[in-house]
């Protein structure tokens, strides 16, 4: 298999280069489909007490071998765009979660590199991923929420150009050794970004388009993730189903590259209630039948992880997720157990 080397600037990279990676072994293999919990577990609605609780539902849900959880970056709060993901600050969060669990995935979903300078991505990343023995899977995006950037200081309109310029300044950051790094984004020479990530690169899965062709994401993309497409209409998983073929006919070499989606779920009590979309489609609520049935439609559309977001659940998050650990995560099984390079900092 001719995959991407590590040296290429930029260059997404396939299965087999991850197969050391915990993280990524653990979510991703081919033909199959696995399960994560995008967090919060119950949203904020402006007091801090409904995430307490939160950790020790996630050091459950690793008991439990769910694949992964995944955390959202949203820097400022802005109420009139809608809500405030996850609350803390993703990396932050992660290290916190890190200490608590020892097999999940820990992905960001997503980090907004367009917001941020490369190196402190880098070093944050690499920082993470060596706390959990190489467990961080790197959602990335470019942002969409415009109140961000001006805060920021920067312009809205160039953050597909920063998104690419910032991708390829991290995946140079992520060499051994002494660089020389000359970037629209900054410039040094005979300097090494520590810590280095434990298996050489951390998997970067870009999100959506941000901004980017499709070309472009099947060469620099170690993985994509896309939003659902309405796949609970008749046409929705077929549509997904083109898309990510598109995709993966694209990607040099032909070799193995993730695709996930996600869904935010209110599962019922009633494992018969049909699939029933709330809230314009954003939120999907459904018996576990019409979630297995749903999760098979993504796994032969070649989709191969499945983050489910539970926070407008009606039940409690402890019960939710113990049915899907019970019933649903049987058949869609994480891949590996302990993480073999776990080191006690």
């Amino acid at each position: 298999m001719n995959e991407p080397k590590l040296s290429q600037q930029g260059a997404g990279a396939s299965y087999a280069s991850f197969f050391a990676h915990p993280g990524y072994r653990r979510m991703f293999a081919p033909d199959r489909l696995t399960l994560g919990i995008f967090l919060p577990l119950r949203s904020f609605q402006g007091d801090m007490s409904v995430l307490q609780g939160q950790a020790e539902l996630v050091s459950e849900i690793d008991r439990r071998d769910f694949a992964a959880v995944w955390v959202r970056d949203v820097p400022l709060f802005d109420p009139s765009f809608g809500d405030a993901g996850q609350v803390f600050d993703p990396f932050s969060y992660l290290s916190f979660l890190a200490a608590r669990t020892k097999k999940l995935a820990l992905a960001t979903g997503s980090a907004i590199v367009s917001l941020r300078h490369p190196i402190d991505l880098a070093k944050a990343a690499a920082t993470i991923d060596q706390l959990s023995g190489g467990r961080l899977v790197m959602g990335v995006a470019s942002g969409d929420r415009p109140i961000e950037f001006p805060a920021y200081g920067l312009d809205h309109a160039s953050r597909a150009e920063r998104f690419s310029e910032a991708i390829s300044y991290m995946r140079q950051l992520m060499r051994s050794g002494r660089l020389n790094i000359h970037s629209p984004l900054g410039r040094f020479e005979g300097a090494e970004l520590l810590p280095q990530p434990v298996y050489g690169r951390i998997p970067l899965v870009m999100t959506g388009s941000s901004g980017q062709s499709l070309d472009w994401i099947a060469r620099n993309a170690d993985g994509w993730l896309t939003y659902p497409n309405a796949t609970h209409t008749p046409r929705g998983p077929l549509h997904l189903a083109e898309k990510i073929r598109a995709w993966r006919e694209l990607i040099p070499g032909g070799g193995f590259r993730p695709h996930m989606t996600n869904e935010w779920i209110d599962l019922v009590d009633d494992p018969g209630y049909p699939r029933t979309p709330l809230h314009g489609g954003y939120v999907l609520r459904t018996g576990r039948h019409g979630l297995m049935a749903l999760l098979e439609e993504w796994q032969a559309a070649g989709v191969n992880h499945a983050a489910l977001g539970i926070q407008f659940s009606q039940r409690s998050p402890a019960e939710v997720i113990d049915e899907l650990a019970r019933e649903v995560l049987p058949h869609f099984p994480s891949h590996e157990g302990q993480n073999p390079a776990a080191v006690n900092w």
